[in-house]
């Protein structure tokens, strides 16, 4: 690379890290520096609430490609990637497993950085789901409401885990690999908020799993008692990726949690 393209991808590079988003912007687009970490950050929709969307594991922002129109239509919808997902790279910390508490700071200082101000509605799917439910938790007097997506539950026995083969010092592995830890921080990490929370399960996860649907699904259930302000929503004949499958429902889960967080104290 030449000394002049060099340069302008540094100056490039440091616009970016700097740009914050007002508010009222119908699209925009940045990478933060969080930690020494770049990431990547965008929102879309000029209306109140802010909705914030946390993918599965391995996952990056694209995974939300057909829920975030209609939701930016009555919502600020904000999504970003994680460490070593999508464009937030390079990942810096490749050499320990990535826990809920991690994430679930990075993403506040994000959010603080790109001056997107609570409250908050948290919508995750998969491990996001944990990770929003350790969101939570930790900053409970800035979430009015919560939406999870066939969500990971601290009570999933180990064979429930990721059938995929998972490459060593990836993102998706040390995500993974953090899991056992990352459960332990949700299940000490105080009470969750009385907020409106939907859950929204899956009923058809594959013919691996077909043995536990039962179980499955009784974890969403489980889930769905988190807050006495919850509702099930069984998303029937859907798979695992319930935005992709069943995108109308996810649409009306966050519509709802929306409508109810404008009417509580």
């Amino acid at each position: 690379m030449s000394n002049h393209r060099r340069v302008a991808a540094v100056v490039a590079a440091s616009l970016v890290v700097a740009c914050i988003f007002p508010q009222g912007t119908a699209g925009r687009e940045a990478t933060v520096n969080v930690d020494g970490q770049n990431l990547h950050i965008e929102t879309l929709g000029a209306a109140a609430p802010n909705v914030v969307f946390e993918a599965g594991l391995g996952n990056d922002s694209t995974t939300w490609k057909s829920v975030i129109g209609p939701i930016a239509e009555f919502a600020h919808v904000v999504m970003y990637d994680r460490a070593g997902l999508g464009r937030s790279l390079p990942m810096r910390k490749r050499d320990a497993p990535v826990t809920a508490i991690e994430v679930a700071t990075a993403l506040h200082a994000l959010l603080a950085a790109s001056d997107i101000r609570p409250p908050y509605i948290l919508v995750g799917h998969s491990l996001g789901g944990l990770y929003v439910q350790m969101f939570a938790r930790k900053y409970p007097r800035e979430v009015v409401g919560v939406v999870l997506l066939d969500s990971s539950s601290v009570d999933a026995p180990d064979e429930l885990k990721t059938r995929a083969r998972l490459e060593p010092g990836t993102a998706a592995y040390l995500e993974e690999e953090g899991i056992p830890e990352s459960n332990r921080q949700v299940k000490s990490g105080g009470p969750f908020p009385d907020v409106p929370l939907a859950v929204v399960a899956a009923t058809d996860h594959g013919p691996f799993f077909r043995q536990w649907e039962p179980t499955l699904m009784r974890l969403q259930q489980q889930l769905a008692t988190l807050s006495p302000r919850a509702t099930l929503i069984v998303a029937q004949g859907s798979g695992h990726d319930v935005q992709l499958d069943r995108p109308a429902t996810v649409v009306d889960a966050v519509r709802r949690v929306a409508a109810s967080a404008k009417t509580q104290p």
